[in-house]
């Protein structure tokens, strides 16, 4: 079953990062590019998980790439929320990527500053009536692999919040409702 989610989760994260492309190509919007990318990475790193189970998160390439996710989501959702601060929140993303490639350590610090912009920003803007509420799905998928990043964090160290049996059994199910969350927020909530 987990095989069969997370290919769902590619197809889902393929798809939607065809459309944000396809929307950049239509408005030029950046925010769609980044955005695009980072579906694509969570595509692959969805069709590795697949294919390899959990197997894959043990690749040298399994960090850097796992982190491009919530990087790119996080500098989209910037570059829509706050786009005066885009390029100062770039910056952080390639510093970020160089730190992880680095040293592994540097994951947790970087994913929960990505986490937190792709949780708290879209709300910020939907109460202050930037955008639809419809992008608060953004904050909802964050918040769903927040959750699941800790608990598989959490498996593999001495005392895991729940068991590694059934971390691996919801995951898939949170990757999909992430990847459903994240489009739905940047398809609906976003302005064009």
């Amino acid at each position: 079953m987990f095989g069969v989610v997370m290919s769902i989760v590619a197809a889902l994260a393929l798809g939607f990062g065809l459309f944000c492309l396809w929307r950049c190509v239509k408005t030029k919007e950046l925010a769609d590019l980044f955005v695009s990318i980072g579906a694509f990475v969570l595509a692959a790193l969805a069709l590795l998980l697949a294919t390899q189970g959990l197997a894959a998160l043990q690749s040298p390439l399994a960090a850097p790439l796992g982190a491009l996710v919530p990087l790119l989501i996080s500098l989209g959702v910037v570059k829509i929320a706050a786009a005066k601060w885009w390029k100062w929140y770039a910056v952080f993303v390639l510093v970020g990527l160089i730190a992880i490639s680095v040293a592994r350590t540097a994951v947790s610090v970087v994913h929960s500053i990505a986490g937190l912009v792709i949780v708290i920003l879209p709300i910020y803007a939907v109460l202050k009536k930037k955008l639809p509420p419809h992008f608060i799905g953004v904050s909802i998928g964050g918040v769903l692999i927040g959750i699941g990043g800790v608990a598989l964090a959490s498996a593999v160290m001495a005392r895991p919040i729940l068991p590694l049996e059934t971390v691996v059994a919801l995951l898939p199910w949170i990757l999909l409702l992430m990847t459903v969350f994240y489009a739905y927020g940047f398809i609906l909530g976003v302005r064009k």
